[in-house]
């Protein structure tokens, strides 16, 4: 039957082929073979190929902005470089950089000041002067017995009038001038008394004009320039006795000219210093010079704190004078610096 009508289409179009195009119709019996797209398995993991819309946002969330590192060195969140010197980078609270920046300002007006130079000495002490340029600092009390000694200290040797100094009991004679052979005290003044009537005793004779009257004879005490002085025999006997027994009469100095007579020993206040003095002050200079570091103002040099003051120390050479408290707070910040610091 299609193959009926299918025919009978053909012939009709070629005659009419002449005059109008036959548009034959689609056939109705046979419809158009559409294959179906079908449907995606449910354990399909293709997605829809569906462009998104423009309003679509992304379905890949962007990453977070990655965070910059603190270089090496600075400080840890909460803690400041001190900076007490230009290279200080110990890192504390800011109120320790505060502290130690006043500190600094402050430094100069707590340093002692020493009105009469480095050995100033503290109050309560003076300089001993006991010889020139001595500024050991002592009480007031020992600095005059210094000077005491001082005063005393030719009296107190045991060459007293130098290397001719007479042993105990004996004196020099003075027969002439600088007749220093030591003799017993009354013949000194025999000495003195024949010197006083000299010229009454001379007359012009046989030796000049100094001969002697009858019943004296000259001294002799010395042979050069000869002693014409006219005394009794028994002078002039004594005199040569006198003459022959002087050194024995001399002191002798164990330890040179300085030696101290006894009962008395060098004070030693400093390495030439023989001036002589009891044992007892010998003692007390020896423990003066022992501490007179301790008793000068500046005590500790030219950056020495007023009391209540100590160096912070910060670092080596840090002399800048705070109190205890900043100084022990420093010393702490010291020690924990490597911890507040980015590594």
């Amino acid at each position: 039957m299609k193959a009926l009508t299918i025919f009978s289409l053909v012939v009709l179009g070629s005659f009419l082929a002449g005059c109008i195009t036959i548009v034959a119709p689609t056939p109705t019996a046979l419809p158009p073979t559409i294959v179906p797209i079908s449907a995606p398995s449910p354990t399909s993991t293709t997605a829809p190929t569906i462009a998104p819309s423009a309003t679509t946002p992304p379905t890949i969330a962007p990453s977070a902005p990655t965070a910059t590192r603190p270089p090496v060195g600075s400080c840890l969140p909460g803690f400041v470089w001190r900076e007490i010197n230009s290279s200080d980078r110990v890192c504390v609270p800011p109120d320790s950089r505060t502290q130690a920046q006043a500190d600094n300002a402050a430094a100069a007006s707590r340093k002692e000041v020493a009105p009469f130079g480095p050995d100033t000495c503290k109050t309560g002490f003076v300089w001993r002067e006991a010889y020139t340029n001595d500024h050991v600092c002592v009480t007031g009390e020992v600095r005059s017995q210094a000077a005491a000694d001082n005063a005393a200290a030719a009296s107190r040797k045991l060459l007293e009038y130098g290397p001719d100094t007479c042993k105990q009991g004996f004196v020099w004679r003075e027969a002439y001038t600088n007749d220093h052979v030591c003799v017993e005290p009354s013949v000194r003044s025999q000495a003195a008394s024949d010197n006083s009537v000299a010229a009454s005793r001379w007359t012009s004779g046989s030796f000049g004009p100094h001969t002697c009257i009858v019943g004296y004879v000259w001294r002799e005490a010395r042979a050069s320039p000869i002693d014409d002085v006219c005394v009794t025999g028994a002078n002039r006997t004594q005199a040569a006795n006198d003459n022959a027994a002087a050194a024995a009469r001399k002191e002798v100095a164990p330890f040179g000219p300085d030696t101290c007579k006894t009962g008395f020993v060098w004070r030693e206040a400093n390495a030439s210093d023989r001036v002589c003095v009891t044992g007892a002050v010998r003692t007390q200079a020896a423990n003066d010079n022992a501490v007179a570091a301790s008793r000068k103002l500046l005590e500790f040099g030219p950056d020495t704190c007023k009391v209540g003051f100590v160096w912070r120390e910060a670092f080596s050479g840090d002399h800048v004078c705070v109190t205890p408290a900043v100084r022990t707070q420093t010393a702490n910040d010291n020690a924990a610096a490597a911890s507040r610091t980015v590594h």
